[in-house]
């Protein structure tokens, strides 16, 4: 072209790729763009408004995962004295388990106690620590943060609707040895929290997983992960009563960070290998929405209460909001909470709580290989191996049972908004994550810390919970998108599920004598059942599903396979990511290992039988698991180990 002697030839497939417009008279294109202009471009140089130049780091926050540039990849730790400070802020999606552990204390019958308030909300925070350090050094080896399953409130719920856990019932046993009725509730929901766990560890262990999934499709766990949502939403309504004025605050602040101010990055002082001390600007209301809100609502119901703005008699509507309600339980506290195991005394067990427990024990198991898949789309490292998600299984159902052991009657679950912390700060190191799991524990440790957090007032807590369990709509929702919607089929499954496990629970609550099968355990684990929103929508999507006539394609099952892993940058993966430390070695000289479905030399294919048994070099298993690279510029696919 005229002008610009570099643009005679005909354009690079770069350029074509990544949009370079060939302009007249632009000095800007004598070169292609870089690697860093082409992902990062945002600026407009002059002399050509159509030309982009690398952006600097303080201009810049990708937020789309398959674009991000990690400044410390997963096995690339950054200075040590940088860890806590990227700890902090992986640490702080943390809050969201706040509303579980309050709920609970509430369902026990304990919410007149802000002392077991408090120690609920140690609990959370220790085990919810303790399940994300097992996961990061022995689990699918990922970097996340784990916190307290909100799903298990449902199947509290429907376990302790039998009549004989109520406050008369439990009379007599209060009577004769001075147990509390929560606790014997509690105890309750700690033997099948355990045993429902310890069943999603053998699952894991034994690798049966796969043979699993053949059966259970999108519109199985669609409509369930649907239900529960809405099943959630309805007991924050409870708390958010106690004062709407101050929940309906909550709420609007937390749309308004993350919704309207989500653009808004403001200066604060940053430090790394490559710039040293700096300035750049930090997404401060699209990372923290959830606590600032909650931090502001909590100030505004402070200053309500010191100038007495808010009831002080506790049977007017409106006492609740105020801050000084629990202040009992932050003066009271003990500087150092050191969680027990059977603190409460020996847990029990029965069948209608063990099934409940174990319906969202296989919620969860259903949904993580999904999890650890995007996962490890953000932190840019291959999809998960096998043996990574029978070990992430394993390891979830093992600190499940330790959580019930100490009290905790909450299982944990992946947060994914932790991905977006690893978008803005680009940093994905384990040792961060482990950092991050280190100081959860600790501020469970620390009694006055988890006393400070049963200060917030209900309608605070109830507005937040309202936000987050909507959520948890929206992402059922979606997952619609993997069936074919213009099916009739598949609408019709989708709608009676959905329909018969929203109705149907109510009406066997305001009907629990009509089922009577002359056998009362009978009875009491079908009331149970179907008093589980869950269930009842994933039994009969699953049912339906799989009866019905139809196509892979039309049941979304042919996307599982046709998923898309992302772009995986080469440098990032030189290492396996999902071997285990130290014993890595040793195990895949273990011939019987191959057979191990934890194992990182674990073949799924292999025959059982020595005499069918192929002839494998030593570093055959491994390969038959490949992780696919996908060059950026490239464009094809190498193998590593």
């Amino acid at each position: 072209m005229d002008g610009c002697p570099n643009h005679q030839e005909p354009a690079t497939e770069d350029q074509i790729v990544h949009g370079e417009q060939i302009m007249d008279g632009c000095p800007n294109h004598q070169k292609p763009a870089t690697e860093d202009q082409i992902v990062h471009g945002e600026q407009t140089m002059d002399g050509c408004p159509n030309h982009q130049e690398p952006a600097s780091e303080d201009q810049i926050v990708e937020m789309d995962i398959s674009h991000n540039r990690l400044l410390y990849t997963v096995d690339k730790p950054p200075s040590p004295v940088l860890w806590p400070i990227y700890g902090i802020q992986a640490l702080l999606v943390i809050v969201g388990a706040l509303a579980a552990a309050v709920l609970i204390t509430n369902r026990i019958g304990a919410d007149e106690l802000p002392e077991v308030r408090s120690e609920m909300l140690s609990l959370c925070l220790f085990t919810s620590g303790l399940a994300s350090l097992l996961q990061i050094c022995f689990g699918c080896r990922l970097p996340l943060v784990q916190g307290s399953n909100s799903g298990f409130i449902i199947a509290i719920t429907a376990t302790l609707s039998d009549p004989k856990w109520s406050d008369e019932s439990l009379q007599e046993h209060v009577e004769g040895n001075g147990t509390s009725p929560w606790k014997i509730r509690l105890r309750e929901i700690q033997g099948n929290l355990m045993l429902a766990s310890g069943t999603q560890f053998l699952l894991g262990i034994s690798g049966i997983l796969g043979f699993i999934m053949k059966f259970i499709g999108p519109l199985t766990v669609a409509p369930c992960v649907t239900t529960i949502g809405v099943t959630l939403c309805g007991y924050m309504i409870p708390l958010c009563e106690q004062h709407w004025g101050i929940a309906s605050m909550s709420i609007l602040l937390i749309l308004l960070f993350s919704l309207f101010l989500v653009k808004v990055k403001l200066p604060f002082p940053a430090c790394n290998g490559e710039k040293k001390c700096h300035v750049i600007r930090y997404p401060l209301f699209q990372l923290n929405a959830m606590l600032l809100a909650m931090a502001a609502s909590f100030i505004v119901c402070h200053v309500l209460t010191v100038t007495d703005m808010l009831p002080r008699n506790s049977t007017i509507h409106g006492h609740m909001a105020r801050t000084d309600v629990r202040m009992s339980a932050l003066q009271d506290a003990g500087w150092f909470y050191i969680p027990l195991p059977f603190k409460y005394g020996p847990p029990t067990i029965s069948g209608s709580g063990y099934v409940s427990m174990l319906t969202i024990t296989m919620i969860v198991v259903i949904q993580l290989p999904g999890i650890y898949q995007t996962v490890a789309l953000g932190t840019e490292v291959p999809p998960p191996p096998s043996h990574a998600i029978n070990r992430g299984l394993a390891v979830d159902g093992l600190s499940g049972a330790v959580s019930g052991m100490l009290g905790g009657v909450c299982a944990s679950v992946v947060f994914v908004e932790s991905l977006g912390v690893i978008a803005v700060t680009k940093v994905a190191s384990r040792a961060v994550f482990v950092t991050a799991a280190f100081l959860t524990i600790l501020m469970g440790i620390i009694g006055k810390f988890g006393a400070l957090f049963s200060l917030i007032p209900d309608p605070v807590i109830g507005g937040f919970g309202l936000v987050t369990m909507s959520m948890v709509i929206a992402v059922g929702v979606s997952m619609f998108r993997l069936v074919n919607l213009s099916s009739s089929r598949n609408l019709m499954i989708m709608g009676f599920s959905m329909a018969l496990g929203l109705l149907l629970p109510d009406w066997v609550a305001k009907n629990v004598n009509s089922i009577n099968t002359g056998k009362k355990e009978f009875d009491q684990v079908i009331v149970t059942l179907l008093s589980t929103p869950m269930f009842v929508s994933s039994f009969v999507g699953c049912t339906l599903d799989n009866l019905a006539p139809g196509t892979p394609e039309i049941r979304g099952l042919s996307r599982r396979q046709d998923r898309s892993s992302g772009i995986v940058r080469e440098d990032v993966c030189t290492d396996d990511p999902y071997k285990l430390p130290y014993i890595s070695s040793l195990l895949s000289r273990l011939r019987c290992c191959v057979f191990l479905p934890i194992s990182p030399s674990y073949d799924p294919d292999i025959s059982c039988r020595p005499c069918q048994r192929r002839e494998r070099n030593p570093s055959q298993s491994a390969a038959d698991n490949p992780v696919v690279l996908t060059g950026l510029d490239a464009g094809t696919e190498d193998r590593v180990l």
